[in-house]
């Protein structure tokens, strides 16, 4: 019995290393995975060589950073081509970028995470820098503050409880009763607003998608940079996503 909860503990140990090296900047030092981890060192050592031997991490060449290898990716990879989005999906975003001129990312919740499943960055000089397979959170950006402003409520906030934010730009929000509300306004509109919430000059709409089952589940968001008269384009940019809605929305089982 003893066994089988030590390899449990050494299994969830193991598990919170890869989460902390799916976080930015993506690459760590051991000592830097001890102290965001709170795992001492001699474990994160044991931890570290036995991911090495697996494919699901490798060091950098010079030996001292630690990131996700490839059979992680190889992972991350199914996990995204298990949903049957793509083919029917993919195309009206590659259109709805095209009509734009800008940004168009699509993002499910799967439980109680948002997932990033396609990005669609047109050729800027300055890029919003999103990919597919990212965990975004629930308290900034569009694809977050969307899809859980229409989650179970109760549970919502029972998991802000225990939650801790961080202002990562002038606008994020990280009072939880703030946040409530900001769900409450999305909910009444129809639609989210996100204005340096990620990063600096960071703007986007983006739009609930139901599912056959009348579930909203999916978003659908348009990214741009802020500039002179930014709110006339981001009215637009709500247009734009209204026009598509249905269209994705009958391709979502």
């Amino acid at each position: 019995m003893n066994k089988k909860v030590e390899k449990s503990s050494s299994v969830d140990k193991s598990l919170v290393v890869l989460k902390q090296l799916c976080k930015e900047p993506f690459k760590y030092t051991m000592t830097e995975l001890s102290e965001k981890t709170e795992i001492n060192r001699t474990t994160i050592y044991r931890i570290l060589n036995t991911l090495e031997d697996r494919g699901l991490v490798i060091k950098t060449k010079n030996n001292k950073l630690y990131k996700l290898g490839p059979f992680a990716y190889e992972m991350g990879s199914i996990y995204l081509n298990n949903f049957r989005f793509k083919d029917s999906i993919y195309p009206i975003l590659d259109k709805i970028s095209h009509e734009t001129k800008e940004s168009v990312g699509f993002a499910i919740r799967d439980g109680e995470r948002v997932i990033s499943l396609y990005e669609i960055e047109i050729d800027q000089p300055m890029k919003m820098n999103y990919r597919p397979g990212i965990i975004y959170p629930m308290n900034r950006g569009c694809y977050g503050k969307c899809l859980m402003a229409y989650y179970d409520q109760d549970r919502v906030k029972e998991i802000l409880k225990d939650k801790k934010f961080e202002k990562v730009c002038e606008n994020t929000i990280t009072d939880k009763n703030e946040l409530l509300k900001e769900y409450e306004k999305i909910r009444k509109q129809g639609y989210a607003v996100s204005i340096n919430e990620t990063f600096p000059f960071a703007v986007a709409a983006g739009i609930p998608i139901r599912n056959s089952k009348g579930e909203i589940k999916a978003c659908v968001a348009i990214s741009f940079f802020k500039r002179e008269n930014y709110e006339k384009k981001l009215e637009k940019m709500r247009e734009v996503l209204f026009k598509y809605k249905d269209e994705i929305s009958k391709y979502m089982i």
